[in-house]
């Protein structure tokens, strides 16, 4: 028999050699080209068609999972560069949803890096909180609030990822793709729940929690090529811009489930139009399209392990500091064209 010395140190040995393996692990994924750990991810996804769970069934202990939403640390979030959830992290929002492989087919504009190629991305499409459907129920009732992760892969180099809303409470309409969403989001009109959400988001460390940057994006090229900070060119917003046969594809009223609405959807639709502002008070110019490469299904892999990094805004504000003379905070810097002060 193993004394309890003994026991406790082959715990610490085994533990410290799974870590060592998942980082040797995580090296040699991240060494492989865009194509391959996109085909590796497109695989995971696909394995499984169930969907995941919404809190408090998601996590351990289940009980627990709603409260942990707002006692677990960002700082994950903002510091991980992997494409899997990190152990012993759960997907407490936008925790269910669909899943597809999509493109940017881009137009000739300024910027470096994945603005310039990206013809790997996944994405998901999820409310930030379990709504409460059925017919006769109003979206903003129900709390219906579209968001969207996409991650793009890039050769020998971690992946460039970006997370989109509308805005953080529920939108009016039960079709997912009826408003514009941004990176930046307006922190005015909040709830008590949206608040207490902000308050989570501030765990991260940053004081600009309703923003992602965008300069990871444009830092490395699909190929894996690394622009320097003399060359580096990126937007300070994006917008998604949902194209006209999206945006009245599906009816203000609940019908059925979103991934039911998701589903109909063929591999090639052009999602989304991609629009820039250059600067906080440039006007949003037209850079591209977000187009489908897939079909859109449910994935228990995507819902629960897929992993979004998001950027925080101070990277991007360290290599322009001279847009925090016009956006000195949050307060002075109203996100346009959502917020009310626009």
């Amino acid at each position: 028999m193993f004394s309890t010395r003994t026991l406790t140190l082959l715990v610490i040995m085994g533990g410290a050699t799974a870590a060592y393996l998942r980082g040797f692990v995580t090296l040699d994924y991240d060494a492989q080209t865009a194509k391959e750990k996109f085909d590796y991810l497109v695989s995971q996804i696909v394995s499984d068609s169930s969907p995941g769970s919404w809190p408090p069934l998601v996590g351990f202990p289940p009980a627990s999972a709603l409260a942990y939403i707002f006692i677990e640390s960002m700082k994950p979030t903002v510091s991980d560069s992997t494409d899997i959830m990190p152990d012993g992290r759960y997907k407490l929002i936008h925790s269910v949803g669909g899943a597809a492989s999509v493109s940017l087919e881009l137009e000739a504009n300024p910027y470096t890096g994945l603005f310039q190629q990206a013809n790997y991305g996944l994405i998901r499409f999820a409310s930030a909180k379990e709504p409460k459907e059925g017919a006769g129920v109003a979206a903003l009732d129900g709390g219906f609030t579209p968001g969207m992760g996409i991650k793009f892969l890039r050769d020998g180099k971690p992946s460039a990822n970006v997370v989109f809303l509308h805005k953080l409470t529920p939108q009016e309409s039960w079709n997912f793709f009826k408003n514009t969403q941004s990176n930046h989001l307006s922190v005015g009109g909040l709830g008590t729940a949206e608040n207490l959400l902000k308050k989570k988001f501030e765990t991260s460390g940053s004081d600009w929690v309703n923003m992602v940057g965008l300069s990871d994006m444009a830092r490395f090229g699909e190929d894996g090529a690394e622009v320097s900070d003399e060359e580096i060119k990126f937007p300070f917003q994006l917008l998604l811009v949902p194209t006209d046969e999206m945006a009245s594809r599906f009816s203000d009223e609940y019908e059925r489930p979103l991934i039911e609405q998701l589903r109909t959807i063929e591999s090639g639709s052009v999602l989304y139009e991609l629009y820039a502002k250059e600067d906080y008070d440039a006007a949003p110019a037209l850079i591209g399209r977000l187009k489908t490469t897939s079909a859109i299904e449910s994935s228990v892999f995507a819902d629960s392990k897929l992993f979004l990094k998001h950027q925080l805004m101070e990277e991007d504000f360290a290599l322009r500091p001279e847009w925090t003379v016009r956006c000195p905070s949050n307060d002075d810097c109203p996100v346009c064209p959502v917020d009310s002060r626009c």
